[in-house]
């Protein structure tokens, strides 16, 4: 039988951040932050590349994935928490703790380059603009609960008309990508989930056999029992998409029957309702995997629409410079054409 304390020590994949808290210190450079079009994240203030107009996420920040997150990111979201939940709260105890609470991810920081890609070709975003530090991506964790939820011992699962809608996101965006000059029939991602609201969700156990914890509720703690029957509804700021890419890659279609049945022993409406909000998880999943190779030809074509537009920018100032040279020798005399 396994418990919470097992899991301290264990070896962790570094899935979310690092094992350190919110008030670790780090020199890392800040990255760039995600943008949706004439949209930002709030959560991530927007920030101008030094040669651009344009808010964007580089191909390197993608690169340093393993890296903490900076300080600055940090100092914002604990801003940010302190605004929503009073401080730094751990989602599943709701104990507040200034020193030991760790910043989980949604979206894991591992996440490879492609499927970052596959991510935002499908909820609607440009390419190359969203980042995992995002603030919607990050929640925060005691250590026990943040090795519990890297290892996929337990998910976050959306209401069941979010998760209606997080569905119908994607299949809409994916009908809209195959036409993009006709009216896409969503709204922009942070406009339909603001970052400053929250959304319920349902704490599911996947294969975690701890018999019970204890968790505060109404400033009271209260014994939770196996299989959690009894769990509060969670609200969290996190943008349900991002819990169901994360739910999806913890869950798989056998496991629903069993996750079902022990949490509702008989057949009522609240089983049947469980039931398709996990089988939408992997519904929406099928979408995302479905629309892997429409999302590297997408790709392919950003990288070369980008590398025309740099080979253009190049021979602009290539002319540009060509054009000062010819001047500069002229009104100097020194210009062999002009003795």
């Amino acid at each position: 039988m396994s418990s919470l304390g097992e899991y301290l020590d264990s070896d962790r994949d570094p899935e979310s951040s690092y094992a350190d808290s919110i008030h670790d210190h780090h020199d890392d450079k800040a990255t760039p932050s995600p943008v949706e079009e004439s949209s930002h994240d709030d959560y991530t203030p927007p920030k101008k590349n030094k040669t651009s107009s344009t808010l964007y996420s580089t191909p390197e920040s993608r690169s340093e994935r393993w890296k903490a997150i900076t300080q600055k990111t940090r100092d914002e979201f604990r801003e940010k928490c302190k605004e929503i939940y009073g401080g730094p709260v751990c989602l599943i105890t709701q104990v507040m703790d200034q020193v030991n609470t760790q910043i989980a991810h949604v979206i894991p920081r591992k996440t490879p380059r492609n499927r970052v890609t596959l991510y935002e070709y499908c909820l609607g975003l440009e390419y190359e603009s969203w980042h995992v530090d995002t603030r919607t991506n990050l929640f925060l964790l005691s250590p026990t609960w943040h090795s519990l939820f890297d290892n996929k011992q337990w998910l976050l699962l959306p209401d069941a008309a979010t998760m209606r809608d997080v569905h119908n996101r994607v299949k809409a965006v994916i009908e809209w990508r195959k036409s993009p000059d006709s009216e896409p029939g969503f709204i922009p991602l942070r406009s339909q989930w603001p970052s400053n609201t929250k959304t319920q969700y349902s704490f599911i156990t996947t294969s975690y056999t701890a018999q019970h914890f204890s968790l505060k509720k109404d400033g009271d703690f209260v014994i939770c029992q196996h299989p959690f029957s009894n769990f509060p509804l969670l609200e969290c700021h996190i943008l349900p998409p991002y819990a169901v890419i994360n739910a999806a890659q913890k869950l798989s279609r056998d496991q629903i029957d069993g996750i079902v049945r022990d949490l509702h022993a008989e057949q009522t409406k609240e089983f049947e309702e469980l039931k398709q909000r996990l089988t939408l998880v992997c519904d929406t999943w099928d979408l995302f995997m479905d629309a892997e190779d429409a999302a590297k030809a997408w790709e392919k074509s950003a990288n070369g629409d980008k590398s025309e537009a740099v080979g253009d920018r190049k021979r602009k100032q290539s002319d540009s410079g060509e054009a000062y040279r010819r001047s500069t020798r002229s009104k100097s005399g020194t210009d062999p054409n002009h003795p």
